[in-house]
């Protein structure tokens, strides 16, 4: 069993394609709001580098300067509370979409190599099914020769031909069974590799 087909078990397992999905409608809502936060913050900046301008051309006074400072110094202090907050939460999704597209792209790689494992294994049985049948095909030709040979030698024993023929056949014969153990040899050991192949 893989360390994949193990996860599938576990009561927490979730697809990486639906933690993909699901993070992803957060990280577009929590962009959206870091997004705000940054713009009020500086809105807020503005204001305060206002009512320093204002306080200096007298515009309003110690005591209003003061409270209205404390104000938005202590809502923008709040804002960057919340940015942070939302910059943590951000960081934690990027995590788990990184390791979710790792888990999805191993995933892919296996059903690749499981594809073409499989692709392999059906291309090893047709070849194997092929050489099955040239095998069979050489040891008929073996048997034919065997008979044949055979047969010279009742024929040298009974006279009925010549000792000059009889050698040029009998060479004859042995050339082509050794071409035959050649190929036979090929052969098995061919056959011996695809069945390993189909095996796995």
């Amino acid at each position: 069993m893989s360390h994949h087909e193990g996860a599938k078990e576990d009561a927490y397992y979730m697809d990486p394609k639906d933690v993909l999905s699901q993070y992803s409608v957060e990280w577009v809502s929590l962009r959206k709001s870091y997004d705000e936060l940054k713009e009020q913050l500086n809105d807020v900046k503005a204001q305060l580098t206002e009512l320093d301008a204002k306080l200096e051309k007298g515009e309003i006074s110690e005591k209003d300067h003061i409270m209205e400072y404390r104000e938005k110094w202590t809502m923008s202090t709040q804002m960057v509370q919340v940015k942070r907050e939302v910059e943590a939460r951000l960081y934690e999704i990027q995590k788990e979409i990184r390791a979710a597209n790792r888990q999805l792209k191993q995933q892919e790689e296996e059903q690749f190599r499981r594809e073409r494992m499989e692709q392999e294994k059906s291309n090893a049985m047709i070849e194997w099914m092929s050489l099955k049948q040239g095998f069979e095909l050489v040891e008929k030709k073996r048997r034919e020769i065997t008979v044949q040979m055979d047969r010279l030698e009742t024929q040298r024993r009974a006279g009925t031909i010549t000792e000059d023929k009889y050698r040029t056949q009998r060479v004859d014969q042995i050339g082509q069974l050794a071409q035959l153990t050649i190929v036979e040899s090929d052969v098995k050991r061919r056959l011996a590799e695809l069945l390993e192949i189909i095996r796995k």
